[in-house]
């Protein structure tokens, strides 16, 4: 069930980002700002009445997980996905991970709401939230690991499988839907050779340090949205009206920035342009709680860092122009690293994305650099300071602990994980 839900919000979401340019084309562009402005007045209302859809969805999994909040499992299921696909409608800088994510957990919690046994009703939050991940991005790898990783924080042989079986029952109705193709096919012709490795080292580095730049300037813009009561996602939706005739590229979730920088399509002037407005716009579009995930957008970043880093070091001749799709996944592994702090779901994810091995040592490398420069600046993990965001702010009728013990109990999880 999860497995079908995801597919067919993916689907959705596919066709509005084709019917928004088939509205500005055929429509006009005013037709197309007055739904757009009709959308906002739609989704700040949901949003407003249940604050649990706001956002990717991951924070609130995590939470549910925990048993610091509860919520009507079929409500946020229903206005998680209008939400979702309305948003991209809208232009907003956003991915299907996060509220795929969401809506897979649940579904497991739709069913387990009202079972006596609390470890069987986390249990099945978690392990259809894999499935859910899986659904997403054809991923089941990566759904395991990030169960792993992200919700359980422990291993369990049992959990595994459960897990296992959950993301491939999904994998195998979205493959279904959508065919064998991976989510992201990029091409890569050879495998980097070690002479290079002193490069993968050096990308790392930026990745690490940019990673950190971008945690802390979205916490920055969620405190910044978090004063406004009203209107907070005709922020950037008024932008995406000036984006959609400037820079088209950087509305929605950034699946053609990825292709086209894997291709080598921009100039390093114009990916350096569309890299900060996709940074900054990504930024805005979380900050105003609009249905939507981040991992989409931080994939196009990512792969656009790796793109202008390869184009740099091509034009000193330190490297043949040959290898930037190499360096474009690269980016796209270490920037999630360098952000979500879970390395392995971000060097499985890559891997399953496009649909290659022959390049998992430098992945591995660029990856554990990334992390561990990421850690230097004392960042914590993007989703436990989400949620702390989160519980720090006005904690709706949802919540079921106070308020200062859910922020405590957040805290200790983020200082044992970081130690």
């Amino acid at each position: 069930m999860a497995g079908i839900l995801v597919a067919s919000y993916r689907f959705c979401i596919a066709k509005v980002d084709t019917l928004r340019g088939y509205v500005v084309t055929n429509w006009g562009g005013f037709s197309w700002i007055i739904l757009t402005i009709l959308v906002v007045f739609i989704l700040e209302s949901i949003v407003r009445r249940l604050p649990s859809i706001s956002g990717s969805g991951i924070p609130q999994v995590k939470a549910l997980v925990s048993g610091k909040i509860d919520y009507e499992p079929l409500k946020v299921l229903i206005c998680k996905f209008i939400g979702g696909v309305l948003a991209i409608f809208n232009g907003l800088s956003l991915g299907r991970e996060g509220p795929s994510i969401q809506i897979g957990s649940t579904v497991g919690y739709l069913f387990y709401k009202n079972s006596k046994s609390v470890l069987e009703r986390k249990r099945f939050i978690i392990i259809s939230a894999s499935a859910g991940l899986a659904a997403a991005f054809n991923a089941p790898l990566a759904a395991i690991t990030f169960s792993i990783e992200e919700l359980q924080m422990d291993f369990s042989v049992f959990s595994v499988v459960d897990c296992a079986i959950a993301a491939i029952s999904a994998d195998f109705v979205s493959r279904s839907f959508f065919g064998m193709t991976p989510a992201l096919h990029i091409q890569l012709e050879k495998v980097l050779p070690l002479k290079h490795y002193l490069l993968v080292i050096i990308l790392g580095v930026v990745l690490g340090i940019v990673g950190s730049f971008f945690e802390r300037l979205l916490l920055y813009f969620v405190d910044i949205f978090g004063r406004f009561k009203k209107f907070r996602i005709l922020i950037p939706t008024a932008l995406a009206w000036i984006l959609m005739y400037n820079l088209p590229q950087i509305l929605g979730g950034g699946h053609e920035l990825i292709t086209h920088s894997s291709l080598g399509l921009f100039s390093l002037k114009t990916i350096l342009i569309l890299l900060v407005t996709k940074l900054l716009f990504t930024m805005i579009s979380y900050s105003s709680k609009a249905p939507g995930g981040l991992f989409l957008p931080m994939v196009a970043i990512g792969a656009m860092i790796g793109a202008s880093y390869s184009k740099t070091v091509a034009l000193m001749n330190g490297i043949d122009s040959f290898y930037l799709p190499n360096f474009v996944i690269l980016g796209i592994s270490g920037f999630l690293t360098a952000v979500v702090k879970a390395p392995l779901t971000s060097i499985i994810l890559t891997t399953e994305l496009v649909g290659s091995l022959n390049h998992f040592m430098s992945l591995m490398l660029v990856s554990i650099v990334a992390y561990v420069v990421s850690r230097f600046f004392n960042t914590n993990p993007i989703y436990d300071d989400l949620l702390n965001k989160i519980l720090q702010g006005t904690c709706d009728k949802s919540c079921d602990l106070p308020q200062k013990e859910m922020i405590a109990d957040i805290k200790k999880a983020s200082e044992d994980n970081l130690a």
